[in-house]
């Protein structure tokens, strides 16, 4: 393989062997090549008997709301192609997946207008800081950013520029505040627990799943508002029949305001 290739894949020592750098970029693309065979062979298997194709969808936490789980209730209730599997991580990992041919659809945050290759603009969604319930700006019906001055802000640790986190530090530049963070963590769950605690606040969609299970915490809308985008992406390779009827669906709930986003359209 390494005559083919032209090139060390492995360094041999008396001690044992590892790969060299281009043995594991050479692996990791084998590995793709491989997962994209198994997914061809396994489409072709449900093709030739009539099984439907499950969709291979992407999600991150900064758009997991009420709106996201109508429009899946409704794609498994009437696509002939229901069932989906879903991928909860970072956007920088579902891009990465998108890329690869690992996934068929992405949902992901963007605070951002402009147009991306192979994506579609879903639907806004109102933005709430996440406060504790014991906070004294729980006194406000709508929380002045100016008001945020020296607040610390517990961040997710995913990276990602174009996120909820990063818009409001983006919004309190502009007002021309200083928001100190505290140590990004990976989990929503521990960043909901740290705010209950009185560690600081973070954001979420003023519709999150998240924000109405958790005790101990509120959410409050800001001023001046702030939004998110959901934005669907897809492969260069364009899209299956499920990713394609699911942006049907996600489409009919573009229009929805957030008041009655926990509805679904006739």
């Amino acid at each position: 393989m390494e005559a083919d290739v032209g090139t060390s894949l492995v360094d041999r020592t008396p001690s044992g062997t590892r790969l060299t750098q281009a043995g594991e970029m050479f692996l990791n693309e084998a590995q793709n090549i491989l997962s994209s065979l198994d997914r061809a062979v396994q489409i072709a298997r449900q093709a030739g008997d009539g099984t439907a194709i499950p969709l291979r969808l992407g999600i991150t936490c900064d758009i997991v709301t009420t709106r996201l789980t109508d429009a899946l209730s409704r794609f498994r209730k009437i696509s002939t192609s229901g069932q989906a599997t879903v991928s909860d991580a970072p956007r920088p990992r579902h891009q990465w997946m998108l890329d690869n041919g690992l996934l068929d659809l992405a949902l992901l945050p963007s605070t951002l207008t402009a147009d991306v290759e192979h994506a579609e603009i879903l639907w806004d969604e109102d933005v709430h800081l996440v406060l504790p319930t014991t906070h004294p700006l729980v006194a406000d019906a709508i929380i002045d950013i100016r008001r945020l001055a020296n607040v610390p802000l517990i961040l997710d640790s995913s990276n990602d520029d174009d996120g909820i986190g990063h818009a409001l530090l983006n919004a309190s530049r502009i007002a021309g505040l200083t928001i100190g963070i505290t140590s990004p963590v990976f989990f929503l769950e521990t960043r909901l627990m740290l705010v209950a605690a009185g560690f600081g606040i973070t954001a979420l969609p003023a519709l999150s799943s998240a924000l109405a299970a958790t005790p101990g915490i509120v959410g409050r809308p800001l001023s001046p508002p702030l939004k998110v985008t959901t934005v669907a992406a897809w492969p260069t390779s364009g899209l299956t029949p499920a990713a394609q009827r699911f942006l049907t669906i996600a489409r009919s709930f573009k229009e929805i305001g957030t008041d009655d986003a926990s509805s679904n359209p006739s």
